[in-house]
C-alpha cells in the first residue's frame, strides 16, 4: 500500500514538473534584495495555454516578502479558479496542491514560511494558432527556459533596449504594486520573461486540473475585480521578446498578466513554530504528527536505538540532560547522532521528514554531579556536524530568555507544560516506537521538597511537575518541557529524573532559563530567539 502512494506522489511531482519543463526558473536573492517578478509578455497578457514557475529563494534564515497584483481572465462565476490560476506557496514546495489558489484581479501580500517560495501560474486557455502546420514547425524550436538566476549585490541589471513605441500602440499597464514606484535601481532583477511551453504540457496541465480537486490544505481565493488603468507612461527600454507563440489574445478568450515584487530580509524572530494550537491532554496520548518540530531523539552509531531525547534550539545546537551521556557507549559525540522530523521509530513511511546528524561536540555542564542518585546541574549542550535544515516539521524551540512579567523564570507555578518522548510507558515497560506526549502541572516547590524530603530534597535550579495517572518515565530523559506562549512552543524544562513513574512523588526537570547565560556562553556566534514576543 505505502510503495503504491509513494508511486502515485512521486508520479504527481513528475506530473507538475512536466508542466513546468520549459518555463522554470530558480532565482536566489541576497539579503536586502528586490526582485521584481514579471508574468511573460509583460505588460501584454502571456499567451492561454501556457505555464510558468519561479521559486526564489533567500539566506539562510531569511523570509521572502512578496506584494502581487493580478488581472487574470477570469469569469467571475467561476470560483475555482480552473481556465487561468495563480498559485502561491509559502513553503517553496514546488507540488501544486499545497499552494494558495488565485484568480480574477486584485492584489494581495504574503510572506514565504522560511526562505523558499514558489509562485506560478497555469492557463488552461485555448488559443487559436495560425494552422496546425505551422504551429508545428513553430513548436520544433522552442528552447528549454529552465533557469538558475542570482541577483548581484548592488548591481542594476536592465532589460536590453527594444525599438520605440508611441504611446498609443503601448499595451495597458497595470498599477503598479506597492513600492514598485521606488528608485531600485540598485537592487531590482527583472526576472526572464521568455516562455515556451507545448500545448501538449498545457493539456496536461488542463487534465490534472479537471481530475483534481484542491486539497484540504490548499485555499482558492477569487479576487475581487479591479480596473485595469491605462498609463501615458512609455519606456525605451523593453526585454525583447523571443517567442514561438502567436501574439497575445484578444479580450475574452483567457490569459492574464501578474506583476510580483519580492524582498529578502531577516525576521525578528522565528523559532517554535507548531501545525498543533493546543498542548493539553487529557491523559498520556501519541502526539500528532510533527506536533513538536523541536523533538529530536538522541541514539547510538553502534545500536540505533533512541536513548533520550534532546529539543532544537539552532541549526547546529540541541539541548538535552548531562546525565544521558555518563556511559561508555554514550559520552562522545563521535558515537552519537540525533534524529529529527521522526515520528514513529518502528515505520519509514509515515514521514518523510526524518533526517539524521552526527555530533561533533558534547558539552556537559561543568557543576553537573549525580550525588545521591538525584543529577545537579543536569543540562547538556550538543553541537551538530552540520546544520539541522528548517522546515515546516522541524524547527527550534525558544528559549524562556524573558522572565514572567513579576520577574520570576517560568515556568510558573500552576502553569501546564507538555512533555513529549519516546520513553517507556510504566517503569520497566516497552519502550513505546511512536512520539507520546503528555500535559503535566508544574506544582509549588515547597511541596515538592516535601514529597522528596526522604530521598535528598530538590536540587536547585529546578522546578516540579504532578499529575496523577501521567508522567514522563525511562528514555523519556534529556527531552524538552514546552509551554506555550503566544503561540510558540518554549522550552522552559528538561527531564531530569523521578520516582518510577506516575507515582505518588512528583518528576524533577531542569529549569531551562537558570542556564541561559552558560548556553550563550558555549554557543557564542548564536543570537537566540525570545519566547515572550
Amino acid at each position: 500500500m505505502w510503495s503504491w502512494l509513494l508511486f502515485l506522489a512521486l508520479s504527481k511531482v513528475s506530473s507538475t514538473n512536466a508542466i513546468f519543463e520549459q518555463c522554470n526558473h530558480q532565482v536566489k536573492l541576497q539579503a536586502g534584495q528586490k526582485l521584481l517578478i514579471n508574468s511573460p509578455y509583460y505588460p501584454a497578457l502571456y499567451p492561454v495555454g501556457t505555464s510558468c514557475r519561479y521559486a526564489v529563494e533567500a539566506p539562510k534564515d531569511h523570509v521572502l516578502q512578496f506584494k502581487c497584483e493580478l488581472q487574470l481572465r477570469t469569469l467571475s462565476t467561476d470560483l475555482k479558479c480552473r481556465p487561468e490560476v495563480f498559485h502561491f506557496n509559502s513553503e517553496g514546495d514546488e507540488v501544486l496542491t499545497s499552494s494558495e489558489y488565485f484568480c480574477g484581479s486584485g492584489k494581495f501580500e504574503r510572506k514565504s514560511f522560511l526562505n523558499r517560495a514558489v509562485i506560478s501560474y497555469i492557463s488552461n486557455g485555448h488559443s487559436e494558432p495560425p494552422s496546425a502546420v505551422k504551429l508545428k514547425d513553430k513548436l520544433s524550436t522552442v528552447p528549454t527556459t529552465s533557469t538558475t538566476t542570482e541577483a548581484p549585490q548592488a548591481v542594476s541589471i536592465e532589460e536590453p533596449d527594444a525599438e520605440e513605441v508611441d504611446d498609443e500602440e503601448q499595451p495597458e499597464e497595470p498599477e503598479e504594486p506597492e513600492g514598485a514606484n521606488e528608485d531600485l535601481s540598485d537592487e531590482v532583477l527583472h526576472v526572464l520573461q521568455d516562455v515556451g511551453v507545448s500545448d501538449a504540457l498545457a493539456y496536461v496541465a488542463s487534465l490534472l486540473y479537471d481530475a483534481e480537486e484542491p486539497s484540504k490544505s490548499s485555499t482558492t481565493i477569487y479576487l475581487d475585480k479591479l480596473p485595469i488603468r491605462s498609463s501615458s507612461k512609455t519606456s525605451g527600454k523593453r526585454a525583447r521578446i523571443v517567442s514561438s507563440y502567436p501574439p497575445a489574445p484578444s479580450p475574452g478568450h483567457g490569459g492574464g498578466r501578474f506583476s510580483c515584487l519580492v524582498e529578502a530580509f531577516l525576521p525578528t524572530c522565528s523559532c517554535g513554530w507548531s501545525r498543533i494550537p493546543r498542548i493539553a491532554s487529557p491523559t498520556n496520548e501519541e502526539a500528532e504528527l510533527h506536533e513538536f518540530p523541536p523533538m529530536a531523539g538522541v541514539l547510538t552509531k553502534k545500536h540505533g536505538k533512541v536513548f533520550c531525547g534532546a529539543a532544537i534550539i539552532h541549526h547546529q545546537y540541541l539541548l538535552s540532560a548531562a546525565h544521558c551521556f555518563q556511559g561508555p557507549e554514550t559520552n562522545s559525540a563521535a558515537k552519537l547522532r540525533v534524529v529529527v522530523g521522526e515520528h514513529d521509530l518502528a515505520s519509514s513511511f509515515e514521514t518523510f521528514a526524518t533526517r539524521r546528524y552526527d555530533l561533533d561536540a558534547l558539552m556537559l555542564h561543568e557543576d553537573f554531579s549525580q550525588a545521591s542518585g538525584q543529577p545537579r546541574n543536569d543540562i547538556a549542550l550538543l553541537r551538530t556536524r552540520t546544520p539541522i535544515v528548517w522546515s515546516h516539521h522541524v524547527g527550534p524551540a525558544c528559549l524562556p530568555l524573558q522572565p514572567a512579567e513579576d520577574g520570576r523564570k517560568l515556568p510558573l507555578t500552576g502553569h501546564q507544560v507538555v512533555a513529549a518522548g519516546w520513553g517507556t510507558t510504566s517503569y520497566g515497560g516497552p519502550q513505546t516506537h511512536r512520539l507520546l506526549k503528555a500535559t503535566l502541572d508544574v506544582i509549588d516547590g515547597k511541596r515538592c521538597r516535601q514529597a522528596l524530603s526522604s530521598a535528598g530534597g530538590l536540587p536547585t535550579h529546578t522546578f516540579c511537575t504532578f499529575t496523577p495517572g501521567r508522567d514522563t518515565c525511562q528514555y523519556d530523559s534529556g527531552g524538552a518541557l514546552y509551554e506555550r506562549i503566544n503561540g510558540r512552543l518554549v522550552a522552559v524544562g528538561i527531564v531530569s529524573f523521578g520516582q518510577a513513574c506516575a507515582a505518588q512523588r512528583p518528576s524533577v526537570n531542569t529549569r531551562v532559563a537558570s542556564f541561559i547565560k552558560w548556553i550563550r556562553i558555549k554557543s557564542p556566534e548564536v543570537a537566540y530567539c525570545p519566547g515572550r514576543t
